[in-house]
């Protein structure tokens, strides 16, 4: 199961790559380019920035949470569940006349 999350994407990967280190914030995904804030509860942010992939996020009972993107209403975010997984969280790009730009969020 992959996931479209505004300006993210998270893949499901078979397994974490080696030598990664756990984030000890456990919160902040990314800040989307609007200035609003990609965020989580449940799992593991591993990250590990390298191109347009920010990391892995190995979900288990995960929600992430978002100004404008998920289900429910929780508070002033919403809330979009996650398939228990492991995910490559990755910065997602449009492709336009002027060649590859980051999606803005």
């Amino acid at each position: 199961m992959n996931y479209r999350h505004g300006d993210l994407a998270l893949i499901q990967v078979e397994s974490l790559p080696e030598g990664l280190e756990r984030s000890e914030t456990n919160v902040l995904l990314q800040e989307g380019s609007g200035g609003n804030p990609h965020t989580f509860k449940g799992g593991n942010f591993y990250p590990k920035i390298n191109g347009s992939v920010l990391g892995y996020l190995e979900a288990k009972n995960t929600k992430l949470y978002h100004v404008e993107h998920g289900e429910k209403q929780v508070g002033g975010l919403k809330e979009a569940p996650i398939e228990d997984g492991i995910y490559q969280i990755v910065r997602q790009n449009e492709e336009t006349h002027e060649g590859l730009k980051p999606v803005i969020d």
